[in-house]
């Protein structure tokens, strides 16, 4: 099994949650190119689309030799989800939580607005551009994110880890984070606003899981969508979880991707 983050993160975030699964499973999780540990060239005016992404990802899994379960997070589903109706030989099985999924009837003013870098202005990309980069140590770094933002509701394991995977220390002693704010901003701004058209092809078992506290980035229509070009599509709503479903509800992921796997073995047979 592959496990694909989401912008701006990094693989070893996730180590909380990848640690629990059965251990008789071979779990493998690539930084994203400019991200994490990734020494891949990341400059930003070069990032047109999430396209890249899905051709790192689609070597990586070529060098295995064989086919695997692909699970992601954000743009990690929706890459993964990409790359299964691109090279569907790649892989067995989907798991995706919380991919962003634009609004069906906004799709048209999305792709324009990308094109005509109106997407930069987004809230999320010019959050992302203004992120404070460096913190003294790791430990400041860590009491920094605790509590706050995006991290408010994640349980300090994976802050930490977030923080491990996720910084470089400088030649002055300090951290700085290895995911450049420019480049996550550039993410943010060039995400994938087609990827329906990638939906309906998928063959193999897919399971959609979505946070129900809010709808942004996956609303109640691009779920119904969703479901109406992939209707063999197992959907799980959870009520008490946003966004940051993987770190806030990790047993739940566990529980759907054991429910995959078992769904993948069933298909082989």
């Amino acid at each position: 099994m592959h496990w694909a983050h989401a912008t701006g993160f990094n693989a070893a975030a996730y180590l909380p949650l990848l640690a629990t699964f059965d251990p008789s499973l071979e779990v493998c999780a690539m930084d994203a190119r400019g991200h994490g540990m990734s020494q891949a060239q990341a400059e930003p005016r070069k990032l047109g689309s999430w396209k890249v992404y899905r051709r790192d990802l689609a070597r990586f899994l070529r060098s295995l030799g064989r086919p695997a379960v692909l699970a992601g997070h954000s743009l990690g589903a929706t890459v993964s989800l990409e790359l299964a109706a691109e090279h569907p030989d790649l892989v067995l099985g989907l798991l995706l939580v919380e991919p962003p999924l634009v609004d069906p009837q906004l799709r048209l003013q999305a792709t324009i607005a990308k094109r005509l870098g109106l997407s930069a202005r987004l809230p999320i990309a010019r959050g992302a551009a203004a992120r404070r980069a460096e913190f003294p140590s790791r430990e400041a770094a860590i009491e920094n994110y605790l509590g706050r933002g995006v991290f408010k509701s994640w349980p300090r394991e994976f802050v930490e880890a977030y923080v491990d995977g996720g910084t470089v220390e400088t030649a002055s002693g300090s951290v700085r984070l290895s995911c450049e704010p420019a480049w996550e901003s550039r993410t943010f701004a060039k995400w994938s606003t087609h990827p329906y058209r990638a939906i309906e092809r998928l063959r193999c078992p897919v399971t959609l899981m979505s946070g129900a506290r809010d709808e942004r980035p996956l609303g109640p229509k691009a779920i119904a969508k969703f479901v109406e070009l992939c209707p063999e599509a197992r959907v799980v709503s959870v009520p008490d979880a946003g966004h940051l479903l993987p770190m806030e509800r990790p047993d739940l992921v566990r529980h759907e991707l054991d429910a995959l796997l078992a769904r993948v073995k069933t298909s082989q047979l």
